[in-house]
């Protein structure tokens, strides 16, 4: 039935579906475009492509009613194709995936054997090696089989099990929920604290513009009265020269010095310069208020130091907060691996934050290590070295996360959510998230650094802790 009404509202011209139907006296329909052009192409002896029988231009006519059964034709046989395409076997399209697929590697022809589970793809052990899949994870075939085999059969226990569905969009409308109040209270918390951010600023540009209108006021007055006092030596012009010219006369020393201090002795012609001034608050404006606005805020990060483990290979600052690699011996050489270091301070709750200044070291690590039962184990650190770039390195993960930082940055920055049980890296030098990774440890936690090694010299830069 869909074959035949797909036949009545096709073009005799185009071999397709009918678009913007049109009549001739013979009563054949044609796309308006199809016998507008066979009439351009047979100008002169115009004819029905299909009866012959002559037409002109003024014979072609719009059918409304025969368009509306056009269009809704079209739209039933969309809808039959859909309802086709839901209703078919399911063991058919996994009938044509297997068809599709093959025992080897499409780009090397060698036989699969592993599975990416970073990517989620069959591999062979060729690609493995190769750049794209560097520092991802991998299983044999067996072991990626098992697993997704089992979580394909926990999804079918959901879906057959009574409720579950429900009670899994009950518990997502909870979550939205909770998002959504949470984000309006995150909200009101940023506003208010850029509030108090706006205030201090607000009233430390008041305090500045007061110091500077009562700079200019006093320099002003001082002006004034210089110039009040010329406008009186210029109003009495003719008799404070007389007076001048009498004095002149005396030449008796004593007698001249003690009329010239009493009639003219206060005469002066000088301008008062402009001398308004407001030192370095005219061009270190930002940065002398910034300073102040560092004692109003709550600093982050907290002064951490690094705890001395009694390690011969790092030097440890005496505030506790840079260390960078020692020179070591030839029995110290001998030791493969960087040395790590711990900050005194540990933590159990709440989110605490850390930034690093790295400088252009050419090796280091920060991170953060668990602290369970007095041992200090890395958990997760960022690494950097100039031969392999940046990688992220957990304990329960054999494989490395490859780390793309362009341009290189000069500050770290370490977030640790204790509730979250994660740790996230920054480019602090723009706050640019790197990565957030989840801690396979339990707390207490702590920052854990590395300076890396010394490398005659090339990496003798320190590490430090930054407090502002």
């Amino acid at each position: 039935m869909a074959s035949e009404l797909s036949d009545q509202i096709r073009c005799p011209v185009c071999l397709n579906d009918l678009r913007d139907p049109v009549c001739l006296p013979c009563e054949h329909c044609y796309c308006r475009g199809c016998i507008t052009k066979h009439m351009t192409q047979n100008s002169g002896n115009t004819r029905c492509p299909e009866c012959r029988r002559p037409f002109t231009q003024d014979d072609i006519r719009v059918n409304r009613v025969f368009r509306n059964l056009v269009d809704a034709a079209k739209m039933h046989l969309r809808e039959h194709q859909d309802l086709i395409d839901r209703v078919a076997s399911p063991s058919t399209r996994i009938s044509n995936l297997n068809q599709d697929f093959t025992q080897c590697c499409t780009y090397h022809n060698e036989k699969i054997k592993l599975f990416c589970v970073t990517d989620e793809k069959l591999m062979c052990v060729i690609c493995k090696e190769e750049e794209t899949h560097r520092g991802h994870s991998f299983k044999t075939l067996d072991a990626a089989f098992y697993d997704k085999k089992k979580k394909t059969t926990e999804t079918l226990e959901t879906l057959l099990g009574e409720n579950v569905l429900v009670d899994l969009i009950n518990a997502q409308a909870e979550e939205i929920l909770k998002t959504m109040e949470k984000s309006k209270a995150l909200s009101n918390q940023i506003s208010a604290q850029f509030m108090t951010l706006h205030q201090f600023l607000d009233d430390k540009e008041n305090e500045i513009k007061k110091q500077l209108k009562e700079e200019e006021n006093r320099i002003l007055n001082i002006m004034g009265v210089n110039m009040f006092t010329i406008e009186e030596i210029v109003s009495d012009k003719r008799e404070k020269q007389g007076i001048i010219k009498s004095a002149l006369e005396m030449n008796a020393p004593c007698e001249f010095l003690q009329v010239s201090n009493e009639l003219f002795g206060h005469l002066d012609f000088n301008i008062v310069p402009d001398t308004l001034y407001l030192g370095p608050y005219e061009n270190y404006l930002q940065f002398f208020v910034w300073k102040e606005m560092l004692r109003s805020i709550k600093m982050v990060p907290h002064h951490h130091t690094v705890e001395h483990q009694g390690n011969q290979s790092i030097s440890i600052s005496p505030s506790g907060l840079s260390i960078q690699p020692k020179k070591l011996t030839k029995i110290q050489k001998n030791k493969s691996g960087s040395f790590w270091l711990k900050t005194v301070s540990s933590f159990t709750t709440g989110e605490h934050y850390w930034e690093l200044d790295v400088g252009k070291k050419v090796a280091w690590g920060v991170g953060v290590c668990g602290c369970e039962s007095g041992k200090n184990v890395n958990d997760t650190v960022l690494c950097f070295s100039s031969d392999f770039g940046y990688q992220i390195h957990q304990t329960y993960n054999v494989g490395k996360s490859i780390v793309d930082l362009t341009p290189q940055p000069r500050k770290i920055g370490v977030y640790l959510d204790c509730g979250r049980n994660q740790v996230s890296f920054y480019n602090a030098d723009k706050m640019i998230p790197i990565d957030t990774k989840v801690l396979s440890k339990p707390p207490p936690y702590s920052l854990c650094l590395s300076p890396g090694l010394y490398l005659d010299g090339k990496n003798s830069d320190p590490l430090t802790i930054c407090w502002y």
